[in-house]
């Protein structure tokens, strides 16, 4: 069996297996790198040379633009290839697993991009001051995203059906991972969601999406993070974070309430607390303060 073949049948069983459609496509794309550079060989000719060879090549070590890749995104690749070779080894189509010497450095990871409660303030002001239909869905976007920590991925897909009030509870068809999960609506976002739903109820359109684009289809992740960047530029916060960046606020406002990593982990349905370690960083307030009290 050729390459081409065997990695588009690894790529129908991660689908399968409910991988989120950021991992197939960050596999596929991946993969499609060591297709180029092996060129369409049987896939019973995969070794540990031949992939050491890719790893040092330039599509791996460098990006389009000719930087150094980063750790995080070598630390993929190798990842993609470690589950790639276990795939190879168990249908059979090498009889062992060309990637188990492969090993995966461990990183630092950066204190993530947030907003403070004032810039936030801002943002949110700066949102609710325009008017219109388009103002009205996009401060409503930006208030379920402070408000809980979801992704962007998972804020496009959501559906009218997905919003259950009563149960003050938001639910997530298809999280990273392919789960479902559940996020908790505190009573101020209930009182938006209410609002806004009714407005949408009497939009004729042919999809049960909460957000619609101007044409009334459902609003792609590229138009939500096209309006993120005017929503920035209004509030001057130009560059400030990205559309993720609102999950790490989310996430780092509530552990500065509540200094509680379980709890933060909980709202941000992650499965380990360790990755939600990275949230436990202290602000240069934070230092300043616990440095006058001493």
């Amino acid at each position: 069996m050729n390459l081409s073949t065997t990695i588009d049948q690894f790529l129908t069983q991660l689908e399968a297996e409910g991988k989120s459609p950021h991992t197939l496509s960050c596999y596929g794309r991946d993969l499609g790198l060591l297709l180029a550079f092996a060129g369409d060989i049987e896939a019973s000719a995969l070794n540990a040379d031949l992939l050491a060879r890719f790893l040092l090549s330039a599509p791996v070590t460098t990006t389009h633009t000719g930087a150094p890749r980063g750790e995080a995104s070598l630390g993929r690749i190798k990842a993609c290839l470690r589950s790639f070779g276990r795939y190879v080894a168990n249908v059979g189509t090498t009889g062992r697993d060309p990637a188990a010497w492969i090993k995966i450095k461990r990183y630092e990871r950066e204190a993530p991009s947030f907003l403070t409660p004032q810039e936030v303030k801002a943002l949110v002001k700066a949102v609710a001051s325009r008017k219109g239909e388009t103002a009205d869905r996009d401060l409503v976007m930006l208030r379920v995203l402070l408000g809980t920590g979801i992704r962007l991925a998972e804020l496009v897909g959501l559906d009218i059906a997905d919003v259950h009030l009563d149960q003050k509870q938001l639910r997530i068809k298809r999280a990273k991972g392919g789960k479902p999960q559940v996020r908790f609506l505190n009573t101020e976002l209930r009182g938006v969601l209410r609002k806004y739903i009714q407005r949408r109820r009497k939009v004729i359109a042919e999809t049960d999406a909460l957000f619609l684009s101007n044409r009334n289809q459902r609003i792609s992740a590229r138009q939500v993070q096209e309006r993120m960047g005017r929503w920035l530029a209004w509030a001057g916060l130009d560059g400030k974070i990205t559309i993720h960046g609102l999950r790490h606020t989310f996430a780092t406002l509530l552990y500065g309430r509540t200094k509680n990593l379980l709890l933060v982990a909980k709202a941000l349905g992650h499965s380990r607390v360790t990755t939600t370690q990275v949230y436990a960083h202290i602000t240069d307030d934070d230092l300043e303060d616990a440095l006058e009290s001493i």
